[in-house]
C-alpha cells in the first residue's frame, strides 16, 4: 500500500515539473553580431569646463578588443584649438593679466581600460535594426597646458586620471560611431615663480568614427 502511494506521488511530481517546464517561456540570448578586434578612431570634441578658454579638439586613438567585454585603449591623443572667452578678454584688458597666465589644456595623451557590459539591438522606424553598446572606462595619462612657446607647453606636463562612459552604434562590421563623455582630474604643477600648484577638472565630450580591422571572422 505504501509503495503504491509513493509511486503515485512520484508520478504527480514528475507531471507537475513537466507542466511548469512547458509553460515557462524560453529565453534565447544571441551572441553580438558585430565583434571588435583592432580599432582605429578619429574623433572631434570639446572641452567645455574651462571658464577662460574653450577647447575644440581633434583626436586619434587605437584600441585592442580582447573579447566582447574588455578593451584596452592603448593610446588616445588629442590636440585642442583654444577659443578665448569674454571673461578672459576682460581680465586681460581691464586688469592687465598676462595671456600666458591662462593655461587651458592644449595637448592630451591617455591610455585606459574599458568594459562593455551592455550590447543590444533596437528597431528604428520598424524597418532598420540598430546594434549598439554601452561601455565604461577608466583612463590615465598626461595633459599639456597652453603656453606661450612650444617648449613651455611641453614643460607644463600634468598627470591626469579620469572616468568615462560611452555609447557605440554599429554601422557595419568595419565601421561604428562612438559618443564619449570623460571627466579627468589633472594635477598642475607650478612651473613659474608666480604660479601655484593646483588640481583642475578637465571635461571632454566627443564623437568619433571607428574602423574595426584584423577580425578573425571578417
Amino acid at each position: 500500500m505504501s509503495f503504491a502511494l509513493l509511486a503515485i506521488l512520484a508520478i504527480c511530481a514528475a507531471g507537475d515539473g513537466e507542466t511548469k517546464a512547458a509553460t515557462e517561456p524560453a529565453i534565447a540570448i544571441q551572441r553580438p553580431k558585430f565583434l571588435m578586434a583592432h580599432e582605429l578612431g578619429l574623433s572631434a570634441g570639446s572641452m567645455p569646463l574651462d571658464a577662460f578658454q574653450k577647447g575644440w579638439s581633434l583626436g586619434l586613438s587605437y584600441s585592442i578588443h580582447f573579447d566582447e567585454y574588455i578593451t584596452w585603449e592603448v593610446l588616445d591623443v588629442r590636440i585642442a584649438a583654444l577659443v578665448s572667452t569674454n571673461l578672459r578678454d576682460s581680465l586681460i584688458d581691464t586688469f592687465a593679466i598676462p595671456p600666458e597666465d591662462f593655461n587651458a589644456p592644449r595637448l592630451m595623451a591617455t591610455t585606459g581600460l574599458e568594459v562593455s557590459p551592455i550590447y543590444g539591438k533596437q528597431v528604428f522606424l520598424n524597418d532598420t535594426v540598430v546594434h549598439q553598446a554601452v561601455y565604461l572606462g577608466a583612463h590615465a595619462g598626461v595633459i599639456f597646458g597652453d603656453r606661450e612657446t612650444f617648449g613651455d607647453t611641453l614643460a607644463d606636463l600634468r598627470p591626469a586620471v579620469g572616468l568615462g562612459i560611452g555609447y557605440r552604434v554599429f554601422l557595419s562590421k568595419s565601421f561604428s560611431l562612438r559618443f564619449d563623455f570623460r571627466d579627468f582630474l589633472s594635477f598642475r604643477r607650478a612651473i613659474k615663480s608666480n604660479e601655484t600648484a593646483d588640481i583642475d577638472n578637465v571635461m571632454l565630450i566627443s564623437g568619433s568614427i571607428s574602423l574595426n580591422f584584423w577580425r578573425d571572422d571578417a
